[in-house]
C-alpha cells in the first residue's frame, strides 16, 4: 500500500514513476529560508578556515621554536589517550603536527607526579572525601594460549578524591569517639531508642501560613502552576513572568568542586576483602598509612577524625560486613 502523500505517474515507455511529496518537510525548509542556510554555511566555512590557519601557523611556529608546541602537545596527549600506534605518532611528529613519543611519555610522567603530590596534600589535610567503584577491562591478547584463553576480563577499581566544601573544618570531623560510643558495633555502647518513620514527620515542624497552606502545600501549588504554564494550553504561557521561584528552605550554596582522579587499583571490590584493600590503597594515595609501619613525621593521625567514603549500595553492605567481623 502506498502512502496518501505518494503520487505515481508513467514515463514515455509506460513505466511507473513514484514521486513522494512531503508537505511538512517542504514547509520547514520554506520557513528556514535560503538566507539562513547561506549564513550557516558561511559560518561553518569560516570556522573550518580558521582551524586550518591555526594548524598551519602552529606548524610554522614550532619549526622556528621547539618550545612553541601547544597544539602539538595537546594532540600528542590525545593520541596517547586513544592508544595510537607509535609509528603513527612518529609520522605526525615528522610532519610537525605532534610531539615525539618521548615527549609524550615525559609529559605523562610529569602530570602523574603532579597529581600524586596533589593527592597527598589533599589527603593529609583531612578535609577530603573518597569515592570508588569497580570497572571491567577486557584485555585482548595477541598470543592465544590455553591458560589465558578465557581470562581476558580484568576486574579493577577506580577512585576519586575531592575536597569538602561549605566551610567544613577539621574540628567538624573530629567526632570519631562520639560516633563509636553510639555505634551498634560497640558492645559497650549505650544506644538510644531507635527512631521510626513517624519521627521524621516532626523533624521539621511545618506551621501553616495565613492561608492555611503548609510548605508542602505551597510547593505543590507552585509545581502545579509551573506545569500548567510550561506544558498546559498556550494561553497560560503569558503568565510565565509572573511565576516566582519556589520558596527556599535551608538552601545549600552551589560551589565549584574540583575532583582529582586517583590511580586505578588492581583490586576487585566485589568482596569484603577487596573493599578493605580499596580503602587502604586510597588512603595510601592520600598520604595516610599505618604509623606503626611507616615512620613519617608529616603524616597526620586520623584516629580521632572521620574520613568519608562514597560508593554504591553493594559497597555499603560490604563495608558494614567488614565492621561486623
Amino acid at each position: 500500500m502506498l502512502s496518501a502523500r505518494t503520487q505515481s505517474g508513467r514515463d514515455h515507455d509506460g513505466d511507473v514513476i513514484m514521486e513522494t511529496s512531503n508537505s511538512d518537510e517542504e514547509a520547514y525548509w520554506e520557513e528556514v529560508g535560503e538566507g539562513d542556510l547561506e549564513g550557516s554555511s558561511i559560518l561553518l566555512t569560516s570556522l573550518y578556515v580558521i582551524k586550518k590557519k591555526i594548524t598551519v601557523l602552529s606548524i610554522m611556529m614550532r619549526s622556528t621554536n621547539q618550545r612553541s608546541n601547544t597544539l602539538q602537545s595537546l594532540l600528542g596527549m590525545f593520541l596517547q589517550s586513544t592508544h595510537t600506534p607509535q609509528k603513527v605518532i612518529e609520522t605526525l611528529e615528522r610532519m610537525g603536527i605532534s610531539v615525539s613519543v618521548n615527549a609524550i611519555l615525559s609529559g605523562t610522567q610529569s602530570l602523574a607526579a603532579q597529581t600524586h603530590r596533589h593527592l597527598r596534600s589533599l589527603g593529609r589535610s583531612l578535609l577530603a572525601a573518597y569515592a570508588y567503584d569497580n570497572f571491567d577491562v577486557d584485555l585482548k591478547t595477541h598470543e592465544h594460549k590455553i591458560e589465558n584463553s578465557t581470562e581476558t576480563l580484568k576486574h579493577l577499581t577506580s577512585g576519586l578524591m575531592f575536597p569538602l566544601q561549605h566551610n567544613v573544618s577539621k574540628e567538624d570531623l573530629r567526632c570519631s569517639e562520639v560516633l563509636w560510643k553510639m555505634s551498634p558495633f560497640n558492645t559497650r555502647a549505650e544506644l538510644p531508642p531507635k527512631k521510626g518513620w513517624a519521627d521524621l514527620l516532626v523533624l521539621h515542624m511545618d506551621t501553616p501560613d495565613d492561608t492555611g497552606l503548609s510548605r508542602r502545600d505551597r510547593f505543590n501549588s507552585w509545581k502545579f502552576l509551573s506545569d500548567l504554564i510550561s506544558y498546559g494550553p498556550p494561553y497560560f504561557s503569558q503568565f510565565r513572568d509572573k511565576l516566582r521561584e519556589p520558596e527556599t528552605i535551608e538552601a545549600i550554596p552551589i560551589t565549584r568542586m574540583p575532583i582529582v582522579a586517583t590511580s586505578a587499583m588492581d583490586i576487585s571490590n566485589s568482596t569484603v576483602t577487596g573493599n578493605i584493600q580499596s580503602i587502604v590503597n586510597l588512603l595510601q594515595q592520600g598520604g595516610i598509612e599505618d604509623p606503626a609501619v611507616v615512620d613519617d613525621p608529616g603524616m597526620p593521625d586520623i584516629s580521632e577524625y572521620v574520613v568519608l567514603f562514597h560508593g554504591d549500595l553493594g559497597t555499603g553492605e560490604r563495608l558494614q560486613s567488614a565492621q561486623q567481623r
